[in-house]
């Protein structure tokens, strides 16, 4: 018998500037009618059991939207029409993810008249309503009849239709978190929280901790120790699902599941019975038994910590979105149900609950309800809680020391380390300092304490640590400036200079800074072959939990006047062809790979992985988009994971004749 121990996380940070009332972004709305309506409803349909993880600002935001506490501008964008709808229609339109888009004929054509600015005001009308279909996930067709009417009709929409839209989604915002409730309450879902804001909360409990990982970064020397802060998260966690839910929590996901053994003792006093941690963690411990799939773990004879299996994780996560959706259900349930292999065993899947279906081809209503399906009619798998694997008879095991860590590995990269993350640290310290010099060991009033709480947001260090466009990476340190600087005014002071200043990025994807000529051997040549060309660390690219142990490390590419060349260090050889794609051709080089070392002329393995395409495939223009595909027996890595790498090609001045 399979114990399946599943828990969906749903996460999103607060997105509304101190002071105001408006959520001037589209992604609430979106991810409630794509994901946490739909979810909740799949699950009752097949009356699967299973756990479900929120985060604190995601319950607030679809709370307050729904009494009207908060004003929605993407809904509030159907309702009436303003001289800024064009502004509004570009910051919304990025908050909708690129396949949602891509995958919409009809709002594809729209946004191509957009842009050109060929687009009349009849178009522009049907255009808003368009943004607001794609959001709705394909199951909500099903479900919704007037979803199905609205893209039957599919222009020439008129105030009835807009009016019938803005009600359907208030009714969907209004149900959604009663819809949780209700099956928490039938036994069917357990609901989990992360702790406030979704900090690190190793590094807020003691920043220095970052120094003790195995990190390969540079650690700060920033005095930050607020033990007190790591409280208020824990405590504000607990008080909101009370509020919404109607009772207690049990169990926690930290942000990012990270841990550290402050962190653990601290939880030992709040009364949960569980949380949830990474594998990794476990196999860096000292404990002899490391088997989580036969072993309940407890910190300290207390709570129990459930590790995180990433095999199974990541291939909901990152291989099954290439499969027929069916296929990949009957896969991934054939591999529960032989898991166990006739003993007991848990197994324990921790996964993000929102960005895996808008890969899937049909956006998971094949994948999870055939999935849901046939794990229910099982004789060899038995779905529990969180909750109930706590009670399971078997081997029990008491953990009193681990190393700190996340699910990222034994370390925290992705929130400091990084120049940009570490301007944020020191931003955050010399105000949370300047905090306590003023008011001393009085306690902190409401407001103030949440707006420190607030900029302590993990996804503010991790949108400055990660690769992702600048635009992103804007956004997210405007809400952190200005949430700092209501800080400073709260108690009266002028907000620093430093803190006012505008975001300039320390860490983009550097561009080549000099022409070079790589032979296609394999080797490292000689000691300057790849110098000057641009290096990208490759798991710095996923901005969500990424594929487990990549085979690939880091991608070089760089160019002369007759080649492009790409470089790839690898850690493993598992996959089994290689593809290059440029964004305005498609794929223009494909390779097989055979057993063993090999050279040819335009591509080569022996230490690393060369690549040579001629600039003739690649087209003449200076902007160069591309992205790379590893082809493994079950799945496909692209690199980027989204999007493209972009250059602009330019003639350098020093060596074009080498």
């Amino acid at each position: 018998m399979t114990y399946l121990n599943l828990l969906w996380h749903f996460h999103q940070p607060w997105y509304i500037f101190p002071g105001s009332n408006r959520i001037e972004r589209a992604i609430i709305t979106f991810r409630t009618l794509y994901n946490y309506y739909p979810m909740a409803k799949m699950i009752q349909e097949s009356g699967t059991t299973l756990t479900c993880n929120f985060t604190v600002p995601l319950l607030l935001q679809i709370k307050k939207i729904d009494e009207g506490e908060i004003i929605d501008s993407f809904q509030e964008m159907l309702i009436e029409d303003s001289e800024n709808d064009s502004v509004k229609i570009k910051i919304f339109l990025e908050d909708i993810p690129e396949r949602i888009k891509n995958k919409n004929e009809i709002l594809r054509k729209l946004m191509e008249k957009f842009f050109s600015q060929d687009i009349s005001k009849r178009e522009i009308s049907d255009m808003k309503i368009w943004m607001h279909l794609v959001c709705f996930h394909p199951c909500m067709v099903r479900w919704f009849p007037e979803i199905k009417q609205l893209i039957e009709k599919g222009a020439g929409f008129d105030s009835d239709d807009r009016k019938m839209l803005v009600k359907l989604e208030k009714e969907i915002f209004s149900q959604t978190l009663g819809f949780y409730n209700n099956l928490w309450n039938s036994g069917l879902i357990e609901i989990s929280i992360t702790p406030g804001y979704h900090p690190i909360m190793p590094l807020v409990y003691d920043l220095s901790i970052a120094k003790k990982t195995k990190t390969s970064l540079q650690i700060p020397d920033i005095e930050f120790r607020y033990p007190e802060d790591v409280r208020g998260h824990i405590e504000m966690g607990f008080e909101t699902a009370e509020k919404i839910f109607g009772k207690n929590v049990s169990g926690i996901w930290p942000a990012e599941g990270s841990i550290s053994n402050e962190i653990l003792d601290m939880l030992v006093d709040c009364n949960i019975k569980w949380i949830g941690a990474d594998e990794q963690i476990l196999h860096n411990t000292d404990v002899a038994d490391k088997e989580i799939s036969s072993t309940i773990y407890r910190w300290k004879n207390s709570f129990c910590i459930f590790f995180r299996n990433h095999e199974f994780s990541d291939r909901i996560g990152f291989v099954y979105h290439w499969w027929d959706e069916k296929s990949a259900a009957e896969d991934l349930f054939k591999k529960i149900e032989d898991f166990s292999e006739n003993n007991e065993k848990i197994l324990t899947i921790i996964l993000d609950g929102e960005n895996p279906w808008e890969w899937y081809r049909d956006g998971g209503s094949i994948f999870l309800p055939e999935f849901y399906g046939r794990i229910n009619s099982s004789k060899k798998i038995k779905p529990i809680t969180f909750s109930s694997a706590c009670n399971l008879s078997m081997k029990n095991i008491s953990l009193s020391n681990i190393p700190p860590g996340s699910w990222m590995g034994l370390h925290f990269d992705n929130w400091i380390g990084n120049p940009d993350a570490n301007r944020l640290w020191q931003i955050l310290a010399n105000a949370r300092k300047t905090v306590y010099q003023q008011t001393g060991k009085t306690p902190l009033h409401d407001g103030l304490r949440n707006l420190i709480l607030m900029a302590e947001s993990s996804d503010f260090f991790w949108w400055m640590s990660v690769s992702a466009d600048i635009t992103t990476k804007t956004k997210f340190y405007s809400l952190f400036q200005a949430i700092i600087s209501s800080i400073y005014q709260t108690i009266g002071l002028k907000t620093p200079q430093e803190v006012m200043s505008a975001y300039l990025p320390a860490t983009q994807i550097g561009q080549p800074d000099r022409a070079i000529t790589a032979t296609i051997d394999g080797k490292l040549t000689s000691f300057f072959e790849w110098s000057g060309a641009s290096e990208i660390k490759i798991e710095q690219l996923w901005t969500t939990f990424q594929p487990f142990d990549l085979p690939v490390k880091k991608l070089f590419y760089g160019y002369d006047m007759k080649n492009l060349y790409f470089r790839l260090d690898i850690s493993q050889k598992v996959f089994r062809a290689i593809s290059v794609e440029i964004k305005e051709k498609g794929v223009i080089f494909s390779f097989d790979i055979p057993e063993g070392n090999f050279v040819f002329e335009n591509i080569a393995l022996v230490d690393f992985l060369e690549i040579k395409i001629p600039w003739e495939k690649i087209g003449s223009n200076d902007d160069v988009a591309f992205a790379l595909k590893l082809k493994t027996s079950d799945t496909e890595i692209r690199i980027p994971p989204a999007g493209f790498v972009v250059f602009k090609k330019k003639i350098f001045d020093d060596d074009w004749t080498v």
